[in-house]
């Protein structure tokens, strides 16, 4: 049965398919051991909302959880942290002070935190390849904010595939380091099948094909923070139908950030990120099973944890560096010597994996 089957049957039953929906995500918190036992104390989770279908869903169905969880034992087994990244010195985005405040008052029993983009460099100590450092100085001696060393940073860069691409790695870089900080155990992601599918062509498109296994299945990160992607078993066109079902409806919740899906692809500015996000859109609607296949192959991929102590990861991404990188150079497409990057060695603190170093070339 094809889950594009499924949703035209189960619509018209809305209880069934809201059923069906929060089954797929309590199958996958019971398989990650996200509730505590009862002698245990509750397990603390991350949840980054970023007012898309997917991540207020998973938002919604776990407050149900929870809700249910305390009318029959009395306790809750987890507790949730929802925390918003304010990525306005970065990329345009609506006006979210007033969503925020309706997704508090709905969802009252979490506490909730926000965080700008450029608050990642409260964590980071250096970037490779031009990038800014913590209280970094002009030569007149006056201290760049850290808006102006973000947006330096992504000025910096030669192509809006690596803005983009940067953008993503420095916000989850900030989550991580905010999960760490806030004694967080796990970090719930709301992405869909579709989503992780768009990520997993993109990043091997990009040079991070090595990193898939970090980037897009449930467990351990190399940072010691457990990521889990509840909404994995569920297509995009799933979430946004069970957003107008749930009760009271989820879309008014929602903020639409400004960019049209359908992307022209002579454009200059059109994206490694946007192509997938167009071509998974068109697939997901009559092939779903093409989507669902490339989550279920590249989950079947391991991700062994890197040596303790070995510094074997990247400066920028911070995901494990590939085994036999030591001393690897990438010289661009012309292949000319002015163009080169040194990877550096795999244990060297300040290596970069391929594919920060290609997104980083000036060419």
């Amino acid at each position: 049965m094809s889950p594009s089957w499924k949703i035209k049957r189960l619509i018209p039953h809305r209880d069934c398919f809201k059923k069906y929906v929060a089954t797929k995500v309590n199958k996958r918190v019971e398989s990650n051991k996200l509730r505590a036992t009862f002698k245990d104390a509750p397990r603390s989770l991350l949840l980054p909302v970023s007012f898309g279908s997917s991540s207020l869903s998973l938002l919604h169905i776990l407050d149900q959880q929870l809700r249910d969880q305390k009318n029959r034992t009395g306790r809750c087994s987890f507790e949730i942290e929802v925390l918003f990244i304010d990525q306005s010195a970065a990329v345009q985005q609506d006006e979210y002070e007033e969503v925020w405040t309706y997704v508090k008052e709905r969802f009252p029993s979490h506490s909730y935190s926000v965080a700008r983009l450029e608050d990642v460099f409260d964590y980071i100590t250096d970037l490779p390849g031009g990038g800014p450092a913590p209280d970094a100085a002009m030569t007149d001696g006056t201290t760049l904010s850290k808006q102006q060393q973000l947006e330096n940073f992504l000025s910096s860069l030669p192509s809006a595939t690596s803005r983009t691409d940067m953008i993503g790695i420095l916000r989850s870089r900030l989550i991580t380091s905010l999960a760490i900080d806030h004694g967080c155990e796990f970090i719930l992601y709301g992405d869909s099948t579709t989503r992780l599918a768009e990520r997993t062509l993109s990043e091997t498109a990009k040079g991070r094909g090595g990193a898939i296994p970090w980037l897009t299945a449930d467990g351990q990160s190399p940072h010691g923070v457990r990521t889990v992607y509840p909404m994995r078993d569920l297509l995009r066109k799933e979430i946004v139908a069970y957003a107008g079902m749930a009760d009271p409806p989820i879309t008014p919740l929602l903020l639409q950030q400004k960019g049209a899906p359908n992307v022209v692809t002579s454009s200059k500015n059109t994206t490694i990120d946007d192509l997938m996000a167009q071509y998974f859109g068109s697939v997901e609607q009559n092939y779903p099973s093409v989507v669902a296949n490339v989550v279920r192959t590249s989950s079947r991929l391991e991700a062994p944890l890197p040596e303790s102590g070995a510094g074997r990861l990247c400066s920028v991404c911070r995901l494990p560096l590939a085994q036999g990188t030591e001393g690897l150079r990438w010289s661009g497409d012309q292949g000319s010597p002015e163009g080169q990057v040194d990877l550096g060695r795999s244990g060297d603190a300040a290596a970069s994996c391929y594919g920060c170093a290609r997104a980083m070339l000036n060419p």
